[in-house]
C-alpha cells in the first residue's frame, strides 16, 4: 500500500507541474463601464458591483463616462452609481459572465 500511496502522490505531482500555475487560477471577467445621461452625454462618478451573494464590492471611478473593473468573478451583481454631481439613478442588477469581457452600461439621470 506505501508504494501505491507514493506513485499516487508522484503522478499528482508530474501532473500538476505539467499544467502549471494557470491550470490552478479561476477565470474572472473584464467589465468595461459606460456611464451616460438621458441626452446621451457621459457622466462621471463611482461605479460600484455588489455581489447579490455578499462579499466584497469591485468599484470604479469613471473618467469621461468609461472605467473598467478587472478580475470580477462571475455572478449577479447590484450596480450603484454615485454621481460627481446630481441625483444618483436606482440601483440594478446585472450578471456578470464568469470570464471574458463585458460591456455595462450604466444610465445616470
Amino acid at each position: 500500500m506505501p508504494r501505491f500511496r507514493t506513485l499516487v502522490l508522484t503522478l499528482g505531482l508530474a501532473l500538476g507541474f505539467a499544467l502549471g500555475p494557470a491550470s490552478l487560477a479561476f477565470a474572472r471577467a473584464l467589465v468595461v463601464v459606460e456611464v451616460r445621461g438621458p441626452d446621451g452625454t457621459v457622466r462621471d462618478g463611482q461605479v460600484t458591483l455588489r455581489p447579490a451573494s455578499g462579499g466584497a464590492p469591485h468599484s470604479c471611478q469613471t473618467a469621461n463616462g468609461t472605467c473598467r473593473i478587472t478580475d470580477v468573478p462571475g455572478g449577479r451583481y447590484v450596480v450603484e452609481f454615485a454621481p460627481a454631481s446630481g441625483e444618483a439613478p436606482p440601483t440594478r442588477t446585472a450578471m456578470i459572465p464568469p470570464d471574458g469581457t463585458v460591456t455595462l452600461h450604466v444610465a445616470a439621470r
